[in-house]
């Protein structure tokens, strides 16, 4: 048998995340493909065992990042409204180094594109991943308490038996020679504020001769391919932090950016700031900040950081 280095990427705010997380655990460890495995559970092996002397959130995300480096397979459960972007950007790190996804899904209802084109998570997770979806089984002869935690079993049957029998897909992103010297992602154009801010920095760029690749995924004949071979060709990865929520799909870009180590660049208007345990500072997310060479709080110093970022590097 085969061992494996498992990531297990999960949510981990809330205690109900992190019952789900250990659900999953088990079912992975009780897989015959993976039994004899090294499952690596993030809130279990890293947070709760580094130090938390000095910057514990960038001990946590160096431990992490160690474990990412030698994983084989990567494994998520993506659900809600909004996705983790912590886990985003481990999917992202794994896709740079061509790690098998497998992204497992609870949710009744699925997202739709602004054409009605239909996708079950994200524009650039359907085309990468291995996605299954657990569809809720209905029993009207249980109470509704017995009813969730039968499915919950149910779940985690259906998590190991998907382990145990499909053969993964690899997404092969192909090379490409032509080279950017910037790539731009506000939310891949989710958001008509992202359009516009984007046009007043690529103004400015194109008066300096910077050239630039715009990732638009939320328009039509949007290509996963040529985002990724062509942010690998670039110098910088711009990205926005301005939701609650930065997108899943920016988050994968900048975990793949950061396994190609490219700079990146995040620009974050944004005032609000969380804090965790500890009273330790909490932005964005952990992973998307301590991955990211610098902050801007603005346009006009985000275009004042391009410019010299190229100029001297």
């Amino acid at each position: 048998m085969k061992k494996n280095n498992i990531y297990l990427a999960t949510k981990l705010y809330s205690f109900f995340d992190r019952k789900i997380s250990v659900v999953m655990y088990n079912s992975v460890f009780n897989s015959k493909k993976f039994s004899d495995d090294n499952i690596y559970l993030p809130f279990k092996d890293s947070n709760m065992k580094v130090s938390m002397v000095g910057n514990a959130a960038k001990n946590i995300f160096e431990a992490d990042i160690k474990f990412l480096n030698n994983t084989d397979i990567f494994i998520t459960r993506l659900d809600g409204t909004s996705y983790d972007a912590g886990v985003g950007f481990e999917i992202g790190y794994c896709l740079a180094k061509k790690v098998p996804l497998y992204i497992f899904n609870t949710d009744f209802y699925k997202n739709k594109l602004s054409s009605n084109v239909e996708y079950k998570l994200s524009p650039i997770i359907d085309q990468v991943a291995n996605i299954f979806k657990y569809e809720y089984i209905n029993n009207s002869k249980l109470t509704y308490e017995n009813e969730l935690n039968f499915n919950i079993k149910m779940f985690s049957k259906f998590v190991t038996e998907i382990l145990d029998n499909v053969n993964e897909k690899i997404y092969e992103y192909s090379n490409n020679d032509k080279k950017f010297d910037i790539f731009i992602d506000f939310s891949g154009f989710k958001y008509e504020w992202n359009r516009m801010i984007v046009e007043k920095i690529t103004k400015i760029l194109d008066q300096n001769k910077i050239t630039y690749w715009i990732s638009t995924r939320y328009l039509s004949g949007y290509s996963v391919d040529t985002d990724l071979k062509n942010l690998k060709n670039c110098k910088i990865y711009l990205t926005c932090y301005d939701e609650n929520e930065p997108d899943l799909d920016s988050s994968i870009l900048q975990g793949f950016a950061y396994y190609n180590k490219l700079n990146i660049i995040g620009y974050e208007s944004n005032p609000v700031k969380y804090y965790v345990e500890g009273k330790q500072e909490f932005g964005v997310t952990l992973m998307l900040e301590q991955s990211c060479t610098i902050l801007t709080k603005s346009i006009e110093e985000t275009i004042k950081v391009i410019i010299n970022n190229i100029r001297y590097n």
